[in-house]
C-alpha cells in the first residue's frame, strides 16, 4: 500500500500524525515550562476525536471551544478536523450572555471550555450533548482527562473546519461559514503559505503564536499550518512584551505573527534592544492598521523581515512584501482588479486616488450562519463580490491603502471623512501613547472628528491638547484636525488591537 500522500492527510485532518510518526518526541507546543511533543499531540487529538464520535457528533456538528490560549485548545482544534467537525471558538472576552448566544446560535453539540469560564457556560442547550472541562473542574462537565482516555484509533472521517463568529461591534456576533473546499486546494494552499514563510521544520525553525488563537488568522497561521509542518509553536496565553522579547531571544524564533498594538508595547519597553531578535526570518502582521511610524520604527529594528497581510474572516484580501511596503508606505498591498476592487457607491470603479468601498471577489463563497439577509446585504447583485464594508484608495501603481470601515465614516458638513488619517496623525503627535479618532453628534454639522489620546505622562494635559491639534493642522489640515479631545488613561482595544471606535463615541456623545 502506497503511503498517503499531503492532500490525503489534510483531507482527514491528520497531518501532525506523518510528523508524529516519523519525529515523535520533537516539540510540538511549548507554553511556559511545559512541552507537548508530536507524538503527544497526536494521541490526544485522536483520543478527543474518537470522544466526539463515540457522543454522537456528525461530520458537520459544531463544537464550541472557549479557553485562553494553552495547550488543550490546539489538541481540541485538531481533534475536531480529524472528527470532521466544526470547531466555533469563542473570543473569551465576550460576556455571559454572548457566550450563551453563540453556543445557541451555532447549534454547537458540543462544548469544551476552561474552568476560568465556568459562569459562562452554566447553562447549557439541550442541543448539547458533550462537554469537556478544561483545567479544572466545571458543574455537568466532563473532565479533560477523561475525555482524553486512550483507546481504539478515530475513525477516519472527512477533514472538519472551523466557524469564526464575527467581534459583533454592532449587534450580536454573527458566524461566518464557508463554503468546502478540496482537500486537495485545502493542502494546495497550506504548501504555498509554508513556502511564503520560507518555513522549514526539519532545520529548527519555530514560531511565536502571541495573538488570541480564537481569531481565524493565528488559528492557521499559529496553530494549523506550522504544526502540520511539523515546526514548533511557542504558545503564548496572554501577549506580553518583553516576555515575548525574551521567548525570541532564549529560544531564537524564526517566525512570529503580531499584531499593530503588539509592536507599539514592544517598542515602548526601555531595554528592547538588550533582547537579540536577529533570529527572526519572517513576522507577519495583520488583524488592524499599523500605523506609517509604528512600522517604519519596527522596520529599524527587526530589519526588514516583516510581510503584511489585509484579510477578513470572510476571506483573504491583499499582502505586502517588506520591501514594496517600503517602497509604499502605508499601503497593504497590491490589487488585483479580478479579485479586488475599489468601487463609488453606485457600483463604479474609483479612479486612482478616490476613496471607495472595497469588494473582494469570493473564493470559496461563505454566508453568515442563520442570517440570509446579511449574507445577501454583503454581497453585489452577482452574488459573486463582497464587501466587509472596509474603504479605501489604490495609488498609480495599483497598491491599496485603507481609509476605514463604513461605519467608521464620519459625515460632517455633508463631507466624508474617515477616521484612518487622523489616527496616523495622532500616531506621530508628541508625547501620546495612543490615540484614535472618532465621531460625535454635532447640531450644525451632524458630526465632528474627536479624538481620544492617551498621554506618556510627560507634560499636563491642556499643554498636550493643544500640542497634538497643532500637530494635526499641520499634518492633515485643519478639516481633518479633530474639534474636541479627550485624554484617557486607555483605548478600548481587543487582544488582537482591534480599536472599538463605537464605544468612544458612546462614552463620549453626551459630554
Amino acid at each position: 500500500m502506497s503511503e498517503p500522500t499531503d492532500a490525503d492527510l489534510h483531507q482527514h485532518g491528520r497531518e501532525i500524525s506523518a510528523v508524529a510518526a516519523a519525529h515523535p518526541h520533537r516539540a510540538a507546543v511549548r507554553t511556559g515550562d511545559a512541552t507537548l511533543t508530536f507524538g503527544e499531540l497526536d494521541a490526544l487529538a485522536d483520543a478527543l476525536a474518537r470522544r466526539f464520535v463515540h457522543a454522537g457528533l456528525d461530520e458537520g456538528d459544531r463544537v464550541a471551544l472557549l479557553s485562553r490560549n494553552r495547550p488543550e485548545w490546539i489538541v481540541t482544534y485538531w481533534a475536531g478536523l480529524r472528527a470532521g467537525v466544526t470547531i466555533v471558538p469563542i473570543n473569551w472576552h465576550l460576556e455571559a450572555d454572548d457566550v450563551a448566544y453563540v453556543i445557541a446560535d451555532s447549534g454547537a453539540r458540543a462544548v469544551v471550555a476552561e474552568d476560568a469560564f465556568a459562569r459562562h457556560v452554566a447553562a447549557m442547550p439541550a442541543s448539547v450533548i458533550l462537554r469537556v472541562a478544561v483545567g479544572g473542574p466545571i458543574d455537568g462537565f466532563e473532565s479533560w482527562t477523561t475525555a482524553v482516555t486512550p483507546g481504539e484509533p478515530a475513525p477516519m472521517r472527512q477533514r472538519g473546519t472551523q466557524m469564526i463568529y464575527t467581534s459583533g461591534t454592532t449587534g450580536r456576533p454573527k458566524g461566518v461559514r464557508s463554503a468546502s473546499q478540496a482537500s486537495s486546494d485545502g493542502a494546495a494552499v497550506a504548501r504555498g503559505m509554508l513556502a511564503l514563510f520560507d518555513m522549514h521544520a526539519d532545520t529548527g525553525d519555530s514560531m511565536l503564536a502571541p495573538a488570541p488563537l480564537y481569531h481565524s488568522g493565528p488559528s492557521r497561521l499559529c496553530c494549523e499550518w506550522p504544526l502540520g509542518a511539523g515546526v514548533t509553536v511557542h504558545l503564548m496565553e496572554r501577549f506580553d512584551a518583553r516576555d515575548a522579547l525574551s521567548l525570541i531571544d532564549e529560544h531564537g524564533i524564526t517566525h512570529a505573527f503580531f499584531v499593530p498594538t503588539m509592536f507599539r508595547r514592544m517598542l515602548a519597553v526601555p531595554d528592547r534592544d538588550a533582547f537579540d531578535v536577529s533570529s527572526l526570518r519572517f513576522v507577519l502582521h495583520g488583524a488592524g492598521p499599523c500605523t506609517v511610524d509604528t512600522k517604519k520604527a519596527m522596520f529599524e529594528w527587526f530589519g526588514p523581515v516583516i510581510h503584511e497581510m489585509y484579510a477578513a474572516s470572510e476571506g483573504p484580501g491583499t499582502w505586502i512584501t517588506p520591501l514594496e511596503w517600503l517602497a509604499h508606505p502605508g499601503s497593504v498591498g497590491r490589487i488585483d482588479p479580478d479579485r479586488l476592487q475599489v468601487r463609488r457607491d453606485d457600483g463604479s470603479i474609483a479612479d486612482t486616488g478616490e476613496v471607495g468601498r472595497i469588494w473582494s471577489r469570493s473564493v470559496s463563497g461563505f454566508e453568515y450562519h442563520g442570517d440570509a439577509e446579511k449574507t445577501a446585504a454583503a454581497h453585489d447583485a452577482s452574488g459573486e463580490w463582497y464587501s466587509v464594508g472596509d474603504y479605501g484608495h489604490i495609488d498609480a501603481e495599483s497598491y491599496l491603502f485603507l481609509a476605514g470601515r463604513s461605519a467608521e465614516c464620519i459625515v460632517s458638513g455633508g463631507v466624508n471623512l474617515y477616521p484612518a488619517r487622523v489616527d496616523e496623525a495622532l500616531a506621530s503627535a508628541p508625547g501620546l501613547v495612543d490615540g484614535a479618532a472618532f465621531g460625535l453628534p454635532d447640531d450644525d454639522l451632524g458630526e465632528i472628528v474627536a479624538a481620544a489620546i492617551v498621554s506618556d505622562g510627560t507634560t499636563d494635559e491642556e499643554t498636550l491638547i493643544e500640542a497634538v491639534l497643532a500637530h494635526c493642522r499641520a499634518a492633515i489640515g485643519a478639516q481633518l484636525t479633530p474639534r474636541r479631545v479627550f485624554v484617557v488613561e486607555e483605548l478600548p482595544r481587543s487582544d488582537a488591537g482591534k480599536l472599538y471606535r463605537g464605544r468612544l463615541t458612546e462614552r463620549f456623545r453626551s459630554t
